[in-house]
């Protein structure tokens, strides 16, 4: 760990191998918090590097405590750090493309950097976050979705916990949650806080084995980034297939939707974000029902269900007025409420 303090504080990217034997230390508990802060500040201090995301990932997934999922589950994850104000587009996203058939091991948190994370807004809407492995496996079974929430499938997280809260800014850990799904998930839809982060996060997805993944960051009205696909402003993103990584920009009017204000779809609280949800799933129209299109659109051709985004679209809106999302969240809470718990 001296070593690597030594080479940050130089200025220096570290090696995949340098990262991952920093990570497995900070992993076991056996970093002092000095070295840890110093650690996360330095690296904080420029955008990793594809070597030093793959090396971090690579050592927490020694540790994560898995589930068990069919080989085509996707996950619809967001690196966070960017400050949302908005619903959380990407939960719902992930019960739309369940209902549509597609398998999705939704990995979460509580709000760090947002106003309303996976878990809190899934809490408000009756969902048990806490529940156990074997629940999770079976509301993939019956449902098509599982919430794999963060803490418990991360229990090595808790050595760096008071060092994230104490340093109050974004840090690598932020973009570890897309790169350490705990079902294995190699079809990914991810969004990122930062335009220059998408090209390297896509890369480093590609080396960690991710099979297919759309990699994205929009704008929304005021040209402030987004860790989603964006109807208030271009969508720059990175699509992974068959092992080649493209560069595209999405404006809305491209899948034939309009440009719309984003200050339409944001909260102050985990249970507004519910209640817009809760009125998308009733089939309302508006700017929070297109953007939960769009971003679902985009995790159907992740799951391989559809060609083209506009065809997403249109299943997308079908499974939600016919009432399919709705019901998918309905059972999913059923399911982890009368089930065990965690621990």
């Amino acid at each position: 760990m001296i070593d690597s303090l030594r080479k940050l504080h130089r200025g220096k990217p570290l090696t995949e191998g340098e990262v991952r034997s920093a990570f497995e230390q900070i992993m076991t508990g056996a970093t002092n918090p000095i070295q840890l802060g110093a650690f996360l500040a330095l690296v904080a201090t420029r955008e990793p590097s594809v070597d030093e995301l793959v090396g971090a990932a690579e050592a927490m997934r020694q540790f994560v405590v898995p589930v068990k999922a069919p080989p085509e589950v996707i996950d619809t994850c967001g690196a966070g750090g960017a400050g949302s104000r908005l619903f959380n587009v990407s939960t719902t996203a992930a019960i739309v493309a369940a209902a549509c058939g597609v398998a999705v091991a939704k990995h979460g948190n509580m709000a760090i950097t947002s106003r309303s994370g996976s878990a809190d807004v899934l809490r408000e809407l009756g969902v048990n976050i806490n529940a156990s492995v074997e629940v999770q496996e079976r509301c993939l079974r019956e449902v098509h979705i599982a919430f794999c929430y963060a803490p418990q499938h991360h229990p090595a997280m808790q050595h760096v916990a008071d060092a994230r809260k104490a340093l109050g800014f974004p840090t690598i850990f932020n973009l570890m949650g897309p790169l350490t799904n705990p079902a294995g998930a190699r079809r990914q839809l991810v969004g990122v806080p930062k335009p220059e982060l998408v090209k390297p996060v896509a890369q480093a997805l590609h080396r960690l084995g991710t099979q297919r993944a759309m990699v994205v960051c929009g704008r929304d009205s005021t040209a402030s980034p987004m860790c989603e696909l964006s109807i208030s402003g271009p969508t720059v993103m990175c699509l992974l297939e068959s092992d080649e990584i493209k560069n595209v920009t999405l404006n809305p009017a491209d899948v034939g939707l309009e440009l719309t204000d984003s200050s339409e779809i944001e909260i102050s609280s985990p249970s507004q974000s519910a209640d817009m949800i809760r009125r998308v799933l009733q089939g309302e129209k508006g700017a929070a029902r297109d953007m939960v299109l769009l971003n679902t659109a985009a995790a159907l051709w992740v799951g391989k269900a559809i060609k083209a985004l506009p065809q997403g679209l249109t299943r997308a809106a079908d499974a939600i007025d016919t009432g399919r999302a709705a019901n998918v969240l309905d059972q999913l809470g059923q399911i982890t409420r009368t089930m065990p718990t965690a621990g």
